[in-house]
């Protein structure tokens, strides 16, 4: 026999077709799952961990690197096997995803039925947890996924060891439950949000229906167990100021905090409950936000909000349900503030859906316990169509809000720009190296460099000429991924009197040119004509140098420096030459039709 949240009377009785029903949400969220997944590819942080992966290898720099405020060894182990097996592989990153939505499922079941039996109510919470459309952006996308999935999996599996933890006693389940933490926390350091949810798991199972008086008793009762978790918090939490060196700030003002709220409740958890958000607006080239229509937002505060008054209007375990729940969404918008708010934070970035996936936990218990508090009223046949027409309204809509961001998360052009590139790279001479460059902004912005180079960006690829600062053959990834002959284009040198300027071994010159540059990562194109084979440092400005080797007889140079300034200087280690021609600028395909008037993201984007 097994006491629930929902019965607290010991009960032997199962809900009749159990199985069936959790079989069929399973199903119908690995098929929309699935639909997702298979229409999407890599995005944005999954180059960038991949990247780090491939170029840090399996070392502390790797699993203990500070990737935008977040410490994550457990991810970047399982980002550096990924890509040791195959960079740059969807279909090995669409597999890592499809064990952890196992694993997931399995917690979910687990933890859901550790607190409510096998019921109803499991029912319902299973459904709304997996069924809402907002959890979709969390669950498809590999970075997010990486960091989400084993946080939520952890916490759901250990809501079941610690409930048999406080039933039993069992030392085993108590040592499970800390080691479930421990896992989460080496993959996510949100994970510190789990011994919060098994305090408030805790208050769920006390039989006082008053919040406050199971708070306080399960504190009492327990004071030694919380220290423990106290402790393990502490510890961590001072690894993690050593590692992460704080990406954290605090809201601008209250109307920060009150946008905040507003968008996560109204404009994201409401609207998902609802089936929403039907209508998803692009970020840039296939991310999305929910951005519901106004009448999705009234129909969603109207369904939410009457689950809400419903459990809370009496003393009951629903009102503490959702009490547990109102405490654990406080905190989880709290650690997002404290990390995504202040002056350049911005409060919509809490309609991605991820960001307030844990909080589902818990308002899915809060509303399947409401709903078995009225389970007497809604039996009445009078009900029953009513019920079946919102039924239908939320799943047709949670159909659509799903296929709708499958539709935008399908439009991704980073799969043709690589595979372009990983079939151009491997077929090229491996003799003659590529300058650096930046990917497309389509790719990632300048805002992430310098991931957004290919030196970063494209390191998991196994076939490559490999990546230089200098050589004699200067070729360019485009917009379409194709390694294409280029120019430099830029401000050229003033011509010298004598035809060339000559640079004897030993000597350097300082070479004019007709306009000044700004200080940045420029490249710089050579002709020249030199006696013997020899090597030569090159510089911008007050840059510094690059050393490059030439060869004998009339060539081409490119050198990829940084500096700035009007003037280039060459300086020769041991060879004697004449430079004919010198230019300073960006890297261009050959064959652009670009006169300089136009913007040249444009005309790449342009290309066939």
């Amino acid at each position: 026999m097994t006491t629930t949240l929902v019965r607290p009377t010991a009960v032997t009785d199962r809900t009749p077709g159990f199985a069936a029903w959790v079989a069929g949400i399973v199903s119908l969220h690995l098929a929309l799952w699935a639909i997702v997944t298979a229409g999407g590819w890599l995005y944005w942080d999954d180059f960038i961990l991949q990247g780090q992966a491939a170029r840090l290898g399996l070392s502390t720099d790797l699993l203990l690197n500070n990737h935008d405020g977040h410490v994550m060894p457990a991810t970047y182990l399982v980002v550096w096997v990924v890509q040791e097996i195959s960079g740059l592989d969807y279909t090995l990153v669409a597999a890592s995803m499809l064990l952890g939505e196992i694993a997931l499922i399995a917690a979910a079941i687990t933890g859901f039925r550790a607190l409510l039996g096998r019921s109803v109510p499991m029912i319902v919470a299973l459904g709304v947890f997996l069924l809402s459309p907002i959890m979709l952006p969390g669950l498809t996308w590999w970075s997010a996924a990486l960091t989400l999935v084993p946080l939520m999996s952890c916490a759901l599996f250990a809501t079941a060891t610690h409930v048999r933890y406080l039933r039993t006693g069992s030392r085993s389940a108590l040592i499970t439950t800390f080691a479930l933490v421990v896992v989460a926390l080496c993959f996510f350091e949100k994970s510190i949000l789990i011994p919060l949810w098994l305090v408030l798991v805790s208050v769920l199972t006390e039989p006082d229906t008053s919040f406050l008086g199971a708070l306080r008793t399960t504190l009492v009762a327990r004071w030694r167990l919380w220290t423990g978790w106290l402790v393990l918090l502490l510890a961590y939490l001072a690894f993690f100021a050593q590692a992460a060196q704080g990406r954290t700030g605090l809201p601008t003002g209250p109307g920060q905090v009150f946008e905040l709220v507003r968008r996560a409740v109204f404009n994201t958890i409401a609207v998902g409950l609802a089936g929403g958000p039907v209508r998803w607006t692009p970020v840039d080239y296939s991310a999305s936000f929910s951005d519901p229509p106004p009448w999705m937002v009234g129909l969603g505060i109207l369904l939410a909000g009457t689950f809400l008054v419903a459990g809370v209007r009496r003393a009951s375990a629903a009102r503490k349900a959702w009490t547990v729940a109102g405490v654990y969404l406080f905190v989880d918008l709290a650690s997002f503030a404290l990390g995504r708010l202040g002056e350049n934070g911005d409060p919509a970035v809490v309609q991605a859906g991820r960001y307030v996936a844990t909080s589902m936990i818990p308002i899915s218990i809060a509303i399947a316990v409401t709903a078995w508090q009225y389970r007497t009223q809604l039996k009445d046949t009078r009900w029953r169509w009513p019920l079946v027409g919102v039924g239908a309204l939320v799943g047709g809509l949670a159909l659509v809000s799903s296929l709708s961001y499958a539709a935008i998360w399908s439009k991704n052009p980073a799969e043709t720009w690589v595979g372009n590139a990983r079939a151009d790279l491997a077929s090229t001479d491996a003799d003659s190296p590529l300058l650096d460059q930046e990917v497309p902004d389509f790719l990632l912005l300048p805002v992430t460099h310098p991931y957004n180079q290919i030196s970063w960006f494209l390191a998991p690829l196994r076939q490559q000429p490999g990546i230089a600062t200098s050589t004699n053959d200067l070729r360019l990834l485009d917009n379409r991924g194709r390694l294409v002959p280029a120019i430099v284009d830029g401000p050229a040198a003033v011509p010298a009197e004598a035809g060339c300027y000559p640079v004897p071994a030993g000597a350097s010159v300082r070479v004019p040119l007709e306009s000044s540059l700004i200080p940045w990562i420029h490249t710089v194109a050579i002709g020249y004509t030199a006696e013997t084979p020899g090597f030569v440092n090159v510089g911008i400005g007050d840059g510094k140098p690059v050393a490059a080797e030439v060869t004998s007889g009339q060539r081409e140079l490119f050198v990829r420096a940084e500096g700035g300034q009007s003037w280039v200087t060459v300086t020769s280690v041991d060879a004697t030459l004449c430079l004919a021609s010198v230019r300073v600028g960006r890297v261009i395909p050959r064959d652009l039709p670009y006169g300089g008037g136009v913007d040249l993201t444009d005309q790449l984007q342009n290309l066939p």
